[in-house]
């Protein structure tokens, strides 16, 4: 930057007023609009120090008050980065020297003015430099370690901060690693549009900004908020952390209104405690995300989190997402299949595949406890693929044996929304010789309506393709009749929850002769799920439901011991 067009702000630290005046005319003459400040003392210089963003400050070197070795200090406690000019009548070699050696970046004597104006344009331009330097490698560090978004450091920029803590403080003892899952929301996203998601975003960002005000905040990835505070005492009494924690809960899951849509988060929480729980910070954030999921699977609160048993937990949950993807490759999983019974003939018309995970050191992983980690970790699309294959390949050796049974697959919310599924599972299929029609697809209500768009679109080619679909699990989300009405669908499963209590519970009664009497009405078939004892069978069988499926008619089978189950069967093809 040219220095002679920057309008200076010099402070002048002199005792003599006429030696004031006569630098300010030197200085005027080359910059009319610069702000020239005079001091008399110390309290003067200070004053002016802390009002005034000096681009430089010119000292006399003797004044019986205030020393010129004072005046350097005032100035490099105040305003570090501002370059002094020592000024002297009485100036040498010697006295410059000794002056460099304090901090001064030059000396000129009062007997040679004509030396003052390329001094302060050199410091100024050196400054302006600095500054201008300054300001690049700071832009530098926001691109390289700040979310542009929310203006919270980005992944790169926690590792970085939490590695630097760490460091500093070896017991870690008060830090406290929090994260924030955004994606769960009582609105669905389909139903309101970018422009709300985004404002919702921002809602979201600013409360956490409101309630960690002085804490480190990170966008570790799109939907996923981490806060690192040090205003958390994991030694002090349980109640109080218990409060603590639900008191941070309270204040980040408050409603309010996006353009008037009122909103409650309902954000998924997770803890955890650094050396604890783990020495990176991806280690500290996969672990308070297995907390956060544990707590969900729960259905606890975060003062939960205190627990150590629900961290024992977490670990195990990161061992199962860590061996997950060794699994799917390894041979590790199999697929039990448990027989449909077609309730007009009481014979076998179906199969559902199960999918079974031994792991080596942890042993047999149910469903239930893996799927929701391969949804997590990104291995659902893997794991999908390996269970369609496997699936269809176990059909065709069935059929083989004379065996003409349909095999359902259950999809998951991300198979769904994945816009290559359908395409990509028929594809699968008939490569290995089978037609798709053999192959029923499952979906919960509560996946399906996620994306209602992207969900038709992937059943309609399923359905086009010659496969069935059928929602899961029906009545223990939140799908209403005009979901049921849109989506396409073939098959109506009626959840083993309501089965269950078909013998004691009237308004069960009730709610399955509905959903039974709903389904023949939009012309769908319905399958029960968890048939136990030959009462409920019967109750079903007298309201209409077509397909049954439970341990009264079958357990889950392993393929060895499902052949021999068929064999022991009347084999009966579907028309």
């Amino acid at each position: 930057m040219n220095a002679q067009a920057h309008t200076p702000r010099i402070i002048v630290v002199d005792d003599s007023e006429d030696d004031f005046l006569l630098i300010e005319r030197h200085i005027k003459k080359t910059w009319p609009l610069g702000t020239v400040a005079h001091a008399r003392d110390e309290a003067s210089l200070v004053e002016s120090l802390e009002n005034i963003e000096a681009d430089l400050v010119i000292c006399d070197y003797s004044m019986p008050v205030l020393t010129h070795d004072k005046a350097i200090e005032l100035v490099e406690a105040h305003r570090p980065d501002t370059p002094l000019i020592l000024l002297s009548g009485l100036a040498n070699d010697a006295m410059g020297i000794q002056a460099m050696h304090a901090g001064v970046r030059d000396y000129v004597e009062k007997s040679k003015p004509d030396r003052l104006i390329p001094a302060i344009q050199r410091e100024i331009s050196t400054l302006q430099l600095k500054r201008e330097k300054a300001l690049l490698e700071h832009a530098h560090r926001r691109a390289v370690y700040f979310d542009a978004v929310s203006g919270f450091l980005n992944r790169e920029g926690l590792i970085k901060a939490l590695a630097g803590l760490m460091d500093k403080d070896t017991d870690a003892t008060d830090l406290c690693l929090v994260t924030i899952n955004l994606a769960r929301s009582q609105v669905r996203a389909s139903e309101i549009d970018p422009r709300v998601r985004r404002n919702m975003f921002e809602k979201i960002v600013g409360r956490v900004r409101d309630t960690f005000p002085k804490d480190m905040l990170c966008r570790w990835a799109d939907n996923l908020l981490v806060v690192v505070t040090n205003g958390f005492e994991w030694d002090r009494q349980h109640g109080l952390n218990c409060e603590h924690l639900s008191t941070m809960e309270a204040a980040l899951n408050r409603p309010f209104l996006v353009e008037n849509f009122p909103v409650r988060p309902n954000l998924r929480l997770g803890i955890a405690q650094p050396k604890r729980d783990g020495l990176h910070a991806a280690e500290l954030v996969t672990h308070a995300q297995s907390v956060a999921n544990v707590l969900e699977r729960q259905d606890l609160e975060l003062f939960h989190a205190l627990d150590l048993s629900i961290h024992e937990q977490a670990q195990r949950r990161k061992r199962i997402e860590l061996g997950l993807a060794k699994g799917i490759e390894s041979g590790e999983l199999s697929l039990d299949f448990q027989p449909v019974e077609d309730l007009k003939t009481g014979e076998v018309c179906g199969l559902e595949a199960l999918v079974r995970w031994t792991h080596p050191q942890l042993g047999l992983i149910m469903p239930a406890e893996f799927i929701d980690v391969a949804e997590d970790s990104g291995l659902i699309e893997a794991l999908g693929d390996w269970v369609i294959q496997t699936a269809a390949q176990s059909v065709l050796a069935l059929h083989a044996q004379g065996h003409m049974l349909r095999c359902s697959v259950n999809c998951s919310p991300g198979q769904l929304l994945n816009p290559e599924f359908a395409v990509k599972a028929c594809q699968t299929i008939r490569a290995l010789g089978l037609d798709p029609k053999w192959i029923e697809f499952e979906v919960t209500e509560s996946a399906a309506i996620d994306d209602m768009k992207r969900t038709v679109e992937t059943l309609n080619h399923l359905r086009a393709q010659g496969c069935q679909v059928a929602m899961d699990d029906f009545g223990t989300g939140y799908a209403s009749l005009n979901y049921l009405r849109h989506l396409p669908v073939d098959v109506l499963k009626i959840d083993k929850s309501f089965v269950s209590e078909l013998q004691s519970d009237v308004s069960s009664q009730m709610i399955v002769k509905a959903v039974i009497d709903l389904a023949h009405a939009l012309g769908l078939m319905v399958h029960a799920e968890g048939i136990e004892t030959a009462e409920q069978r019967i109750r079903l069988l007298a309201m209409g439901c077509e397909r049954l499926q439970g341990y009264w008619f079958s357990r889950p089978l392993s393929p060895p011991a499902l052949i021999n189950w068929l064999n022991s069967k009347t084999k009966k093809p579907l028309p």
